[in-house]
């Protein structure tokens, strides 16, 4: 009888041991976002852990990384904290990210996991951070009801799209539904100019960052088509929030949206059906690229804290677990960062983006966003925001005198 109870003692010791509380610092906010870290909450606590929340308000996470840098300043990390691509790089370059992973769990991640994917949350060749999902940028998400009730086509060129965005407004419909915030700029800015001169300028520019491809005129003239599309959102668009956007759209007081496929996770805890209520179909010019980008939590350095270190492993073991990832991002309206999931379960727009995305990666078409950190380092992506937010907000601003600026600013970040 001794024994028993001492040995029910020694499993309830262990059971306690094993529990972990996981703090976690993101910027997810809106009811989808909401919606799907609540299925990483009841995974950690089937595992006896307990969530804690730690949210900065803000949608690209620019509030979320200020934070994050004064607790890790202060000796006080979070045990990890949402973070995009070149963002992870040079947090591995300051000292603060770790991996406390054994070989058998990462070998098996690098049999899941794309390269891209891989590139992004390793760092000196090891895993810093752990991917969740995979989101593809360049949707223009469709109302279908204004198009059918004036009988417009849905537009595959920037030509169709400007005259559907004239019949449109001509109706009462606000054309374009955007919140006026730069990363949401950026956003339709990487769209169009993929759409109108290809996978290989959209490179020079965003990956080679090439001062004549920059200065060119091809650029001035994506700058000048770009302008055109403020005239196609309404005048209360100045600082919304993307999720209040796509009340626009859902209500169909919008008839497009262009963002990426968390807007489809929105929609659909709004109660919007995919391809019914809602139509996804590439932006313009774009229908055979998948410009990427990827949520990953990155693994903050805890300094020897043998609890915190558990914590962590916890995590990542729910993070990286196949039945969590297929409902995690049937909700977020994402698709899994892991390739060996069955997609056959989820909407008709994540299947398409997952066929995409293989298609993509197999004729060089796998393009990494800069509005989403995927394709540029911080420095570099602010000076894209200050000055693409700026031509798009002034009309006083050439584009000529945009470009310029643009090219200035990324010779001083460069060092060159």
């Amino acid at each position: 009888m001794k024994k028993t109870l001492l040995a029910c003692l020694l499993l309830g010791l262990s059971a306690q041991s094993l529990a972990a509380t996981v703090e976690v610092l993101h910027y997810w906010t809106s009811e989808s976002e909401s919606a799907a870290l609540e299925v990483l909450k009841q995974a950690l606590a089937a595992k006896g852990d307990t969530w804690q929340d730690f949210t900065v308000k803000g949608g690209g996470g620019e509030s979320a990384y200020s934070v994050l840098q004064t607790r890790m300043i202060a000796g006080n990390p979070p045990t990890a904290a949402l973070m995009e691509g070149k963002f992870i790089q040079e947090w591995g370059a300051l000292g603060f990210l770790s991996s406390p992973y054994t070989k058998e769990q990462t070998d098996a991640w690098d049999r899941v996991l794309p390269p891209m994917i891989q590139q992004f949350t390793k760092y000196h060749g090891e895993y810093v951070a752990v991917p969740v999902n995979n989101h593809r940028i360049n949707w223009l998400w469709i109302n279908p009801k204004p198009f059918k009730a004036l009988h417009i086509p849905i537009p595959t060129t920037w030509d169709e799209f400007f005259i559907a965005a004239d019949k449109l407004k001509a109706a009462g419909y606000i054309p374009l539904a955007h919140g006026g915030q730069a990363w949401q700029d950026a956003t339709l800015f990487e769209n169009i100019l993929l759409g109108l001169e290809g996978g290989e300028f959209y490179r020079d520019v965003f990956e080679r960052l090439d001062s004549k491809a920059i200065t060119s005129d091809r650029m001035i003239h994506v700058l000048e088509q770009f302008r055109r599309l403020h005239d196609e959102i309404d005048p209360n668009s100045a600082g919304r929030p993307w999720h209040e956007s796509v009340e626009l759209l859902y209500s169909g007081k919008a008839a497009m949206m262009i963002m990426g496929d968390w807007a489809k996770g929105e929609l659909m805890q709004m109660g919007a059906v995919p391809g019914k209520d809602f139509l996804c179909v590439a932006t313009p010019g774009s229908e055979d690229y998948f410009i990427y980008g990827t949520d990953s939590f990155a693994i903050l350095q805890q300094n020897g804290n043998a609890t915190a270190i558990e914590a962590q492993r916890h995590l990542a073991d729910v993070l990286m677990d196949r039945d969590f990832q297929r409902r995690f991002n049937q909700i977020k309206g994402s698709i899994p960062a892991r390739t060996d999931i069955d997609m056959s379960t989820f909407d008709i727009c994540a299947q398409k983006a997952a066929k995409l995305f293989k298609t993509a990666g197999a004729t060089g078409r796998l393009l990494p966003s800069m509005a989403h950190s995927m394709a540029v380092d911080v420095q570099t992506k602010e000076v894209f925001f200050r000055v693409l937010n700026d031509f798009f907000t002034h009309p006083d601003m050439s584009a000529k005198q945009a470009v310029a600026q643009l090219n200035t600013a990324l010779i001083a970040v460069k060092g060159l």
